[in-house]
């Protein structure tokens, strides 16, 4: 018996090449599927009469015996793992009852390859051959050894592959709190800090955002403030929103404002309309000494707000705009504002751009237009600069806010609308509310 192993893309295809080369008298043992097709065993010389019960063979179940492996070659085929997987369908036998149905001792287990226009050998000249030819069968306990070894080794094979992968999988992957925190803003590192010991988001912005210097009651000691940042970031509104919170604690007559935007097209004018609506004087400095004289004359006002021209770090205006504020000293405290959801990098700038500046702290501003912003706060705890205010909208001066925990986690987990219902609710008597001062930012 010659028994051979043919796989390919489709049963069609394997079925045509085992009729071509085994001839239409191939006899298929198993058909599996493999990766890229199927793989069929098949033989040729096949004994099917030595697959039938030994009961049938010897006419009766009463009469069963017993056969060994060498002495039924073909049994130990049919009776191996893959021989009983294999698809089996009756084939035909010229004896049959007088009914016409085929006798359950005649039907065989095998499948012949392809169709064949000669009919089947009786059994009796089956047996015949196999006893011609008992070497042929000898090969076949060593084909199925081989076949289980190949299944051996690609298991291990695969076993090998999984442990691979787990020891190439990163080592602590970042947990569900801390997938929730990057996309609040907070890089890999902070995120993880953050996460450490913490049951919740909730609970761990909690434990983050005290490590945040939120000032609850700013701008509550008199002075000169002066307000710089990149162009764009709101100075000139936000100046106005301070000044009407100052105006309605403190009166007109503790309030001025200064500007020195005088490059900004209608800077000059947008504060100056301010001024006339909350009733408090604006004067222009257009170098150092008018600043300077500027703040001599308001030396009775208990707040003085200085509006900046916002520039790029590159413009040789910007140092020249530095240099006026460091000549005044420690008289004049600078709050830097930075746009809410910028990157790490952006604020960085920043902060080497104003640094040489004595910093009181910081204001972010537009909160209302981004939904992530918590590289801000990451850049604050870090840099150790305390939160004044955050603004999130353009009425005066209901969008400028004092920072407290819960609202800013309110604002980093649900928007401004969330941040505004909490304030409402814990501070219903706010005594800087005030109807909106029409403005453009």
């Amino acid at each position: 018996m010659k028994i051979k192993r043919y796989t390919g893309t489709s049963t069609r295809e394997v079925l045509a090449r085992i009729r071509g080369d085994l001839g239409p008298d191939a006899v298929i043992l198993s058909n599996r599927e493999i990766v890229g097709g199927v793989e069929l065993m098949a033989a040729v010389d096949f004994d099917a009469s030595s697959l039938q019960p030994d009961a049938e063979a010897d006419g009766g179940p009463g009469e069963r015996r017993a056969a060994t492996p060498a002495a039924r070659p073909g049994a130990a085929i049919a009776s191996s793992p893959v021989q009983a997987g294999a698809r089996a369908l009756p084939s035909r036998s010229s004896a049959s009852d007088a009914g016409g149905a085929v006798k359950p001792s005649q039907r065989q287990q095998s499948v012949a390859a392809a169709p064949s226009s000669r009919p089947s050998a009786p059994p009796a000249a089956q047996a015949r051959d196999a006893a011609a030819k008992p070497a042929a069968a000898a090969p076949a306990p060593a084909v199925w050894a081989g076949e289980i070894r190949e299944l051996r080794d690609e298991l291990e094979e695969l076993r090998e592959w999984v442990r691979a992968s787990v020891a190439q999988a990163p080592v602590g992957s970042p947990s569900a709190i801390e997938l929730r925190l990057q996309a609040l803003g907070l890089d890999a590192r902070a995120a993880r800090e953050a996460a450490a010991g913490a049951k919740d988001v909730d609970q761990a912005l909690d434990a983050w955002l005290a490590g945040v210097e939120l000032r609850e009651d700013p701008m509550r000691e008199p002075g000169v403030y002066a307000l710089v940042g990149a162009t764009g970031v709101g100075k000139t509104t936000t100046i106005a929103k301070i000044a009407a919170r100052l105006v309605l604690r403190h009166g007109t007559e503790s309030v001025a404002l200064v500007t020195t935007d005088t490059y900004r097209i209608g800077g000059v004018e947008q504060l100056r309309i301010y001024g006339r609506i909350l009733g408090v004087p604006v004067a222009v400095a257009r170098d150092a000494a008018e600043l300077r004289a500027h703040l001599q004359a308001f030396s009775d006002r208990s707040f003085v707000l200085v509006d900046t021209i916002g520039l790029s770090p590159r413009d040789a205006r910007m140092a020249e705009q530095l240099r006026w504020l460091g000549e005044q000293g420690t008289a004049v405290r600078a709050l830097l504002l930075l746009g809410a959801g910028m990157s790490l990098a952006v604020y960085e700038q920043a902060w080497q751009t104003y640094r040489q500046l004595p910093l009181a702290g910081c204001i972010l501003t537009k909160l209302d237009e981004t939904a992530v912003f918590g590289a801000a706060l990451q850049w604050l705890r870090e840099h150790a600069q305390p939160l004044w205010f955050y603004t999130d909208g353009q009425r005066v001066p209901e969008d400028l806010h004092a920072p407290e925990v819960a609202k800013m986690k309110a604002l980093l987990q649900r928007g401004p609308a969330a941040a505004r219902a909490e304030e409402s609710a814990s501070r219903p008597g706010r005594d800087d509310a005030a109807p909106a001062v029409a403005n453009s930012r």
